[in-house]
């Protein structure tokens, strides 16, 4: 059992979309049928704002991948690796919360109060806007600059996700820089097709 990072191109300031987020009982109901997931209803008529927020897009939702889609949960490691130097500064999940870096891997912001996964953590979301501007965080990274703050004995030290103290660093760096990469080129994928993002885990 572990916690997976999935993530669902939206259009945010759509008619269904505010409906989801401005009522619990709308949310209950679409959160766990497509594009969120995959329940079928057990016979019963898929929601109407659920038909609506398919009918928005001009792309199937599968043709969008990012680097945690393949089940790789290692979406921790590259929260640590985008600023090694300021992730050991935070102190406690709030600050961490607010911090540029978690903010690009796991959403911006909340998506509503309401809207939990089933292990209880809140979605996210960005704006198109924000997925720009962390693609352009992403790509002027300095490598040189963060493979000398990083470390693995850190991460595990922290309880970064999924990182051990004898696993190799500079495979792990590198690693976490490939997923960087592509994160970036993902968000941009979606920003230049105008969508949004709701970022899920669970």
């Amino acid at each position: 059992m572990g916690i997976d990072l999935r993530s669902v191109p939206v259009l945010l300031d759509s008619e269904p979309l505010q409906a989801i987020r401005s009522d619990a009982a709308v949310w209950e109901n679409a959160s766990w049928r497509p594009p969120f997931g995959s329940g079928s209803g057990f016979g019963e008529p898929m929601p109407e704002v659920n038909k609506a927020m398919l009918a928005d897009r001009p792309r199937s939702f599968d043709t969008f991948k990012g680097p945690w889609h393949s089940g790789s949960r290692s979406y921790g490691q590259a929260e640590y690796a985008l600023d090694p130097a300021a992730y050991r500064q935070l102190n406690g999940y709030e600050e961490r919360e607010r911090s540029l870096p978690y903010r690009i891997v796991h959403g911006d912001r909340r998506f509503a109060d309401h809207a939990l996964a089933t292990q209880g953590i809140p979605w996210r979301c960005s704006t198109r806007t924000f997925l720009l501007e962390a693609a352009d965080v992403i790509e002027a990274r300095d490598e040189a600059a963060i493979r000398r703050e990083f470390s693995v004995k850190e991460m595990a030290e922290r309880g970064v996700y999924k990182t051990r103290p004898d696993d190799d660093e500079d495979e792990v760096f590198a690693h976490a820089m490939d997923n960087l990469q592509r994160l970036a080129h993902y968000y941009r994928d979606i920003a230049d097709h105008d969508y949004d993002l709701i970022v899920i885990m669970d």
